[in-house]
C-alpha cells in the first residue's frame, strides 16, 4: 500500500516537472584536489576484564601505547620482591 502511494507521488512529481531543455554547456574544469586527511593511527584492540566485573570491555590502543604498557608491566615484575609478587 505504501509503495503504491510512494510510486504515485513519484509519478506526479515527474509529470509536474518542466521538460528538460537542451542548452550549451561550458566545459567543466577539474576541481582542485582536496587536501589529504590525516591518516588514522592503526589500533590494537582486545577484550579486557576488570577484576571487579565479569563483563569484558573492548580497549583499543596504538602499537606505541601497547608497547609502553607492556614494558611498564615487565619492569614492575622485574623489580617486584616479596610475598605479594
Amino acid at each position: 500500500m505504501l509503495i503504491a502511494i510512494a510510486a504515485a507521488g513519484l509519478m506526479l512529481a515527474q509529470a509536474a516537472a518542466p521538460p528538460a531543455t537542451t542548452a550549451t554547456v561550458a566545459p567543466v574544469t577539474a576541481p582542485a584536489p582536496a587536501p589529504d586527511k590525516p591518516k588514522k593511527p592503526k589500533l590494537i584492540c582486545r577484550e579486557e576484564t576488570q577484576t571487579d566485573s565479569i563483563i569484558p570491555r573492548r580497549v583499543c590502543r596504538t602499537p606505541e601505547q601497547a608497547a609502553a604498557e607492556h614494558e611498564a608491566a615487565e619492569k614492575l615484575l622485574r623489580n617486584c620482591q616479596g610475598p605479594g609478587c
